[in-house]
């Protein structure tokens, strides 16, 4: 069991996909929005999606469509918890107002930390970390974060070229969402003044 706050080392119960184009986290969660704003739609539409987004880049799909699943339901189950998905009786996914809002705000991609902006996923990930989050800029309680240090590692990992997804601390921990709000923050900076541009080619 990897332990909260450490970097991950050795995780292999299922492939990551970091390293393949279009398969990154925010593209998953893009992509589970994209299916879900045409009608009710289930994973296995998303995997769909996934595939022609990868053929029209000249890509094969890297994984079984079981390792697919795998890590969507995963995306799912986030996007569930901050209500841009609402899930169906008979088991299929419906986009809320919000997640259309979000679709709307974020045409690159949504990832964990554009999910913390909504109080339900923020306490979903506390009631996982057993403690509260504390908001950057927050000075009480008093004393030092180590998550706001992780906050400004994600900052400098995007200044020395690093992706989001090279996050060395585990899933769903406040170490995690601090450093790759940090990276997103940057990001944003970046694109703000035309140091960055969006290469997303998520369709």
């Amino acid at each position: 069991m990897t332990e909260v706050g450490k970097p991950t080392q050795g995780r292999a119960e299922t492939m990551e996909l970091t390293d393949y184009p279009l398969l990154h986290k925010a593209d998953l969660m893009l992509t589970l929005l994209k299916v879900a704003a045409q009608g009710p739609a289930s994973l296995e539409d998303a995997i769909k999606r996934l595939k022609q987004n990868l053929k029209s880049v000249g890509e094969s799909p890297p994984v079984s469509d079981e390792e697919f699943r795998t890590h969507l339901s995963d995306v799912q189950e986030h996007l569930v918890q901050a209500v841009l998905l609402a899930p169906l009786d008979d088991g299929q996914l419906a986009i809320t107002p919000r997640g259309m809002q979000a679709l709307s705000d974020h045409p690159g991609g949504i990832d964990d930390s554009v999910l913390m902006e909504y109080p339900e996923f923020r306490a979903f990930v506390e009631a996982r970390a057993g403690h509260p989050m504390k908001t950057v800029g927050d000075e009480s309680p008093p004393g030092d974060d180590p998550r706001i240090a992780e906050f400004d590692r994600g900052i400098a990992a995007f200044n020395d070229g690093l992706d989001i997804n090279d996050n060395p601390y585990s899933r769903d921990t406040p170490m995690h969402i601090a450093w790759e709000s940090g990276w997103s923050e940057a990001k944003d900076d970046a694109v703000r003044t035309g140091a960055w541009a969006d290469r997303s080619t998520n369709i």
